[in-house]
């Protein structure tokens, strides 16, 4: 962590990655949000982001079919997981190396980080949305979620590094975890403790007033960026460690 926080504070400029990433995802619920007709105002679109996957399983998921509506939904994930493989990729490298590429090295490295992205969300979040709410079913979606989640922790990372295709990453991400999953797990845990601390904290504000103030979700914004940012400055420093160790 020492090694990661080093990093951090001597490339200052890797924080406009994650906030560039954050810039998709509120452009694509914004996408899903007019498509859906939900009012054209700041305050309740800001308050819907806020909770963007209650938001989607609302109206697209509960009754669920073959509208429009879920089409541009679609179009929009599926042009946020190519965006974020465009950014998260030279962020990766950038991370690791002193140069700030601007770009995926190849359009293959491309295609595969934003399939694995777009295979890793309708598993992480799209699939415990899609089981019926308050059901078993929907506790068992997001145990598998979580699962899944911990073991491909590490595929984007052997994605960029390693230039393996999209099955033998999974593989090997499961690989590379089995030899630290004390570390893993200890960072997930974390990550989760700060991410609810932060959502219950920001529900104070969007829930009580009776508008959005600009500042709050610029704070909010930044804040979970610099959490990301950290997040995969201390991950990608485990994957290298694990690296050195652990044979390909």
């Amino acid at each position: 962590m020492r090694h990661a926080w080093d990093r951090l504070i001597r490339k200052q400029w890797l924080i406009f990655y994650p906030l560039a990433l954050a810039v998709v995802d509120l452009l694509a619920f914004l996408a899903v949000y007019v498509a859906v007709g939900g009012t054209v105002h700041w305050s309740d679109f800001l308050r819907a982001n806020f909770d963007r996957w209650q938001y989607v399983r609302d109206h697209l998921l509960a009754t669920f079919s073959i509208t429009p509506q879920l089409a541009i939904a679609v179009f929009a994930g599926v042009v946020a997981c190519v965006l974020t493989a465009m950014i998260r990729a030279p962020l990766f490298r950038a991370i690791a190396g002193p140069s700030y590429p601007l770009a995926p090295r190849r359009w293959k490295e491309a295609g595969t980080l934003a399939l694995f992205y777009l295979f890793s969300s309708l598993i992480v979040w799209v699939l415990p949305l899609a089981a019926p709410a308050g059901t078993i079913f929907e506790q068992l979606a997001a145990l598998i979620a979580l699962v899944v989640a911990i073991l491909l922790v590490f595929a984007d990372y052997v994605i960029v590094f390693e230039g393996l295709a999209f099955l033998p990453a999974l593989r090997r991400s499961v690989q590379l975890l089995t030899r630290r999953l004390t570390a893993v797990l200890a960072i997930f845990i974390i990550l989760q403790l700060i991410f609810f601390g932060l959502h219950r904290l920001y529900a104070l504000y969007y829930e009580g007033a009776d508008g959005v103030f600009i500042l709050l979700p610029l704070s909010q914004i930044l804040v979970e960026s610099f959490i990301v940012l950290f997040a995969d400055l201390a991950l990608i420093f485990l994957y290298e460690q694990i690296r050195r160790h652990s044979p390909a």
